[in-house]
């Protein structure tokens, strides 16, 4: 008669073979998406990279009287050289994983030879009108599209990230790995995605009620898809500028006007990447719920940033007009920089000029 000893031992055999099968599925499932037929677990750097919106009208926004010239031919990518990004990263073994898998410490399975990476976009609030920039992100018979209403045609997925990016999965649905997407880091002092959805936009109630309707319509169907959003701050200040004060009333009206749009979110993304850490400042975005802080630069973050444990501090790679210009060197292994780089922006690939200089 098989005693309770024995009874536990079978018990803990079941288990074991359970998690087993779970791990084998996952690892099917995973390499089947990317044409592969075994995953093994990463070890090693998880890279993540990000842009901003994205440059679909080259005359526009470089032209001599538009005054984000300088401004969007350093900091942007050309919709021409984010297709051409995308290419190279694909070429290169890169496949996208989720922002949570990245940091859940968990091990990581992937499809044999491919490295991971997360992608995020920032701001995401296209206020510039006629320059060069997409309007809004809609819902176009089923597939998420950008819209731009002084151009033809105007609805599209050629000209901003998301849009581009979801046309690339369609094409290339291995480059996504349980189906990731890119984190969305908003703000919201003139709205998200286009959608004038909050107060200081200073459109009517009605309109206000009537874009948030919208907005959270196209909200719910880039979360289904796999995009997540993260609070890029909802006034887009600059750490060190702001007091306490400012940055309480920004979590507040992030957290009021924002969260029901988007969801909460434990992610802040830093404007420009401009924080300190160990700071009282820092804190006040603690205590509204964010845990997990997107940085700027390559580099693994200092001493108190590694061994915190309250807190999750991740540090991203630019990709805009000056990384494609200075950076090439650095960024070799995951693009070409040269070849990506769109000869119709007003400076030549070695002009040499700082990163919001």
């Amino acid at each position: 008669m098989c005693n309770g000893i024995c009874i536990l031992k079978r018990f803990l055999i079941l288990i074991a073979a359970i998690a087993a099968s779970v791990f084998a599925l996952s690892c099917f499932t995973g390499a089947a998406a990317a044409g592969d037929d075994a995953c093994v677990e990463y070890v090693g750097k998880i890279e993540h990279i990000f842009t901003h919106e994205l440059i679909f009208d080259t005359v526009k926004a470089y032209a001599p009287d538009n005054a984000l010239r300088d401004c969007f031919d350093k900091d942007h990518l050309t919709a021409k050289e984010f297709k051409a990004l995308l290419d190279e990263l694909y070429k290169n073994g890169y496949v996208l994983v989720s922002l949570d898998k990245a940091i859940s410490g968990e091990p990581l399975m992937l499809p044999r030879d491919k490295k991971p990476l997360v992608m995020s976009f920032d701001d995401m609030t296209y206020d510039t009108v006629d320059r060069g920039c997409i309007d809004r992100i809609v819902l176009h018979g089923g597939k998420i599209c950008d819209y731009t209403e002084r151009a033809e045609p105007q609805v599209t997925r050629e000209r901003e990230n998301i849009s581009i990016l979801e046309s690339f999965i369609e094409t290339h649905p291995d480059f996504s790995i349980d189906g990731a997407r890119a984190t969305l880091c908003v703000n919201g002092y003139n709205g998200i995605l286009g959608y004038r959805c909050t107060p200081d936009c200073r459109v009517s109630e009605q309109k206000q009620a009537e874009q948030i309707a919208a907005c959270k319509t196209v909200v719910a169907e880039l979360k289904t898809r796999g995009y997540t959003f993260a609070s890029h701050t909802y006034y887009h200040k600059y750490f060190n500028s702001c007091s306490a004060a400012m940055i309480e009333k920004d979590c507040a009206m992030w957290q009021n006007y924002i969260a029901p749009i988007v969801g909460t979110t434990r992610v802040l993304c830093y404007p420009a990447g401009e924080h300190k850490a160990r700071s009282a400042k820092n804190d006040i975005f603690k205590r509204y719920g964010f845990d997990v802080f997107l940085c700027v630069g390559n580099f693994a973050g200092t001493d108190y940033e590694r061994k915190s444990t309250d807190a999750k501090y991740v540090y991203r790679l630019p990709f805009d007009g000056t990384a494609l210009r200075l950076y090439r060197q650095s960024y070799e292994h995951l693009a070409d920089t040269r070849t990506i780089y769109d000869s119709t922006r007003f400076r030549s690939f070695s002009y040499k000029g700082g990163y919001h200089k």
